[in-house]
């Protein structure tokens, strides 16, 4: 059973990562054609759903599996959770509220000032390189 939870959850990751908005955000970054924009905007907002499905089977399968490996007390796993969190944060704080930032505004000047300051090479680093981090603190599960 412990190996089903632990495929459910890298599952979960890989369903994560395929639909999430990173992609369309360099797209996006590059854009100036309104319409395309908008569009660019429309198929991120699409997959939030299923994004947050994903999301939340992360989070659940990763809490059964504490349980099931009775890794509760070893500080990897709080590592780990804590990154996860730090990333999610980033990714709403940052990306997400940048990207609503400009699905709201009708004011082109003002969408070329964010799209110009917008940078999502922040959030490809901070998802890529703490998914690495998590990734490492599950296999090897260090003591410290």
């Amino acid at each position: 059973m412990y190996e089903w939870i632990v495929f459910i959850h890298i599952a979960s990751v890989m369903g994560l990562l395929l639909i999430h908005p990173v992609t369309v955000a360099f797209h996006l970054k590059e854009e100036r054609n309104d319409t395309r924009i908008r569009e660019l905007l429309e198929v991120s907002e699409a997959a939030s759903t299923l994004r947050w499905v994903f999301f939340g089977l992360v989070v659940a399968s990763g809490i059964v599996l504490g349980f099931m490996g009775s890794f509760w007390g070893s500080a990897w796993i709080w590592g780990a959770l804590v990154i996860f969190v730090a990333i999610g944060l980033v990714m709403n704080l940052y990306g997400g509220r940048t990207i609503d930032r400009i699905a709201d505004t009708r004011d082109d000047a003002e969408m070329e000032r964010l799209l110009t300051r917008f940078r999502p090479g922040i959030l490809a680093v901070t998802g890529t390189g703490g998914l690495l981090v998590i990734l490492y603190l599950m296999l090897f599960k260090p003591t410290l």
